[in-house]
């Protein structure tokens, strides 16, 4: 896996994608040259017919998604349809998941730190994981952000923006049939780190239009300390708030609301994997005495027997690549790449 990246854009969308393609033109093709059996594309020869639907809507809903990954492709010196592969992602079978799938989120709503995101992102066998970065926007229109992604894709779902609005995802999956003239919902929710500045504004967003995608979890927090998760089985979305009292909330691999229970088509050993992970929090989160930076790090870095939030590949079905943390309240954003329980974690500012 390469050296995670750090890097800064700014100006118009071409130019941020262009500064973009530049600074990470190695790692874009590494990101290509892993092919399908890591990241999650169909055949070209399926894609290519489809193309244009997924052009069209963009167009229509986000013009600057698509200005940004014309600068990608021109600052990389890549076609523009490896660029659009890798943003605008479709799977063999878009209603499942691979077995394994796994990412943890974690929001505190009030401390000693103020409002508090974490997350812990998952892949495979780390010889083969896609390469990764760190992005900070600063757009000439819109808000500036930090944004945490696979070197190429600037749409992941995870990041904060310079007004304290926070989000992370965790991939869950949908059995509910999609469109293509559905909104993808990455770049949807790319657009609302760009243009919302509390959690209210992000939901209202979300909800506007159907969605399209794997289907995720999606914790949101602002720096006023008002969080939820969005369960988005695709192209349903639905809000899940805090326990009564709790000054917390969390998303996993799996859906959380009992109506979308079974909403994922996820395999059961998979299912329960998510689910421990989410009870073994939920007792840590009982017995923690203060909701602050340090135990969020802690939390994050936390080992179980079977499962737990900090991931290794020699004895767990998933490996850590990176762990966030947001601090919308302080404007800034850190990062570890690979394990939290042993990597020290870098300070960003959007």
């Amino acid at each position: 896996m390469s050296t995670f990246r750090i890097i800064e854009c700014s100006g118009t969308p071409r130019e941020c994608g262009r500064q973009t393609g530049e600074q990470l033109r190695a790692e874009i093709r590494e990101h290509l040259e892993l092919g399908p059996e890591v990241g999650p594309h169909i055949p070209d020869d399926q894609w290519r017919p489809r193309r244009a639907t997924y052009v069209a809507r963009m167009k229509e809903a986000f013009a600057e998604y698509l200005e940004e990954l014309e600068g990608v492709a021109e600052g990389a010196d890549l076609p523009l349809n490896d660029i659009h592969r890798i943003n605008m992602m479709m799977w063999p079978d878009t209603l499942r998941l691979p077995d394994g799938d796994g990412c943890t989120n974690i929001a505190f709503t009030a401390g000693p730190d103020g409002p508090v995101w974490g997350k812990n992102n998952d892949g495979f066998d780390p010889a083969n994981a896609r390469p990764a970065c760190a992005r900070i926007v600063r757009p000439n229109k819109g808000i500036p952000s930090v944004t945490f992604t696979f070197c190429g894709t600037i749409a992941m779902s995870d990041g904060m923006n310079a007004e304290g609005l926070a989000l992370g995802h965790s991939s869950v999956g949908s059995k509910f049939q999609q469109s293509d003239h559905h909104m993808p919902i990455r770049p949807w929710s790319y657009k609302g780190l760009q243009t919302c500045r509390t959690t209210a504004e992000f939901v209202a967003h979300m909800a506007s239009k159907p969605t399209r995608g794997k289907g995720y979890s999606m914790v949101v927090l602002d720096k006023h300390g008002s969080a939820c998760s969005l369960e988005a089985p695709c192209p349903l979305l639905q809000v899940r708030a805090p326990e009564p009292g709790a000054a917390w909330i969390l998303c996993v691999n799996a859906y959380l609301l009992p109506p979308l229970k079974e909403a994922d088509q996820r395999t059961v050993e998979c299912k329960n994997d998510a689910l421990a992970r989410a009870e073994l929090l939920k007792r840590e989160l009982a017995n923690s005495e203060s909701l602050s930076e340090a135990r969020m790090r802690e939390l994050l870095s936390l080992h179980g027997e079977k499962t737990g939030v900090c991931r290794h590949w020699d004895r767990e079905i998933m490996n850590t690549d990176y762990s966030m943390i947001g601090l919308p309240a302080q404007g800034k954003a850190l990062v570890a790449p690979g394990h939290p329980c042993h990597t020290e974690y870098r300070e960003l500012t959007p």
